[in-house]
């Protein structure tokens, strides 16, 4: 493949593949050039480090995920539903949890869906730091469910759980 032809969006998608098929462990960068069909030393010119490349892949994986309008959306289903698709997506993609727990993986795509939870937490009623601890604390809540391998009806049970006390503080409150 000529150095022209590969585009770093190409090398991110193989490098998911790559760790699809056998989590971090099976990145490597001769493993991913072998598969490009070029040498590791050619993939430098296009991503800095492995850990950059685990970074774009991950930053990847989040900007696949849809994301519900928050206007003229019911609260609670919407943030069930990206709860769903957070759930969903680490579920497609095993190597997240594993990469998660070794680094941050923050990225523009990450920082997107987490604005975007924030303001569906806002559509409730809440503002501000309680609708940001309200979005982290159902992130936090879906991948320690996922880590943990917690079959549906708990997470289901948990997430409802959750939702009942920011509805119970909304209520407190008016």
């Amino acid at each position: 493949m000529s150095r022209q032809a590969l585009q770093q969006e190409q090398i991110v998608q193989t490098a998911i593949v790559l760790l699809d098929d056998g989590g971090i462990e099976n990145l490597s960068m001769r493993r991913l050039g072998s598969r490009l069909g070029i040498t590791a030393a050619a993939l430098y010119r296009h991503v800095r480090s492995r850990h950059d490349l685990l970074l774009l892949a991950a930053d990847t994986v989040w900007g696949r995920m849809p994301l519900p309008r928050p206007d003229g959306l019911e609260w609670r289903p919407a943030l069930l539903a990206m709860a769903g698709e957070v759930r969903s997506m680490l579920s497609r993609h095993p190597w997240l949890l594993t990469a998660m727990t070794l680094q941050p993986l923050d990225g523009p795509c990450r920082d997107r869906h987490d604005e975007h939870l924030i303001a569906v937490c806002e559509t409730s009623g809440l503002a501000g730091r309680d609708a940001e601890q309200t979005a982290h604390s159902i992130v936090m809540f879906v991948i320690g469910a996922a880590l943990a391998t917690a079959p549906g009806p708990y997470v289901s049970f948990g997430l409802q759980s959750i939702l009942d006390g920011v509805e119970a503080r909304l209520t407190a409150r008016a």
